[in-house]
């Protein structure tokens, strides 16, 4: 199958979705996406946490890991959609205005691959 630039354009959002044509994966098959919000503290976590789940998102705290002391806490978002390039790119975006606005970024996100559902 040839890529078309179109949808699947030469950037991370396009090379990742790409990626999953490739390994046999249905983008229309709709299913969890995770996206990573990385914080230097607890309360900037809930707090972005909290903005996030009142406007109906739903969401999930990981606090830093034990054995790496400096590692951030992650807020994950999980929208449950299709994977498009528009609508990766859009959510990715925002959460990274909405986590920079509480002190954090948005570091990136994944899916487990329809054809594994």
């Amino acid at each position: 199958m040839d890529r078309d630039f179109g949808k699947y354009p030469k950037d991370d959002n396009g090379e990742v979705l790409w990626r999953l044509i490739e390994n046999g994966d249905d983008l229309s098959i709709a299913r969890d996406v995770d996206f990573s919000l990385d914080f230097p503290s607890q309360e900037a976590a809930l707090e972005c946490g909290l903005f996030l789940f009142k406007h109906e998102y739903k969401v999930q705290l990981e606090p830093p890991l034990d054995d790496e002391p400096d590692s951030p806490w992650t807020v994950q978002v999980i929208p449950y959609m299709t994977l498009n390039h528009a609508e990766v790119s859009h959510l990715e975006a925002y959460f990274k205005d909405v986590a920079r606005h509480f002190g954090g970024d948005c570091t990136g996100w994944g899916c487990v691959c329809a054809a594994a559902i």
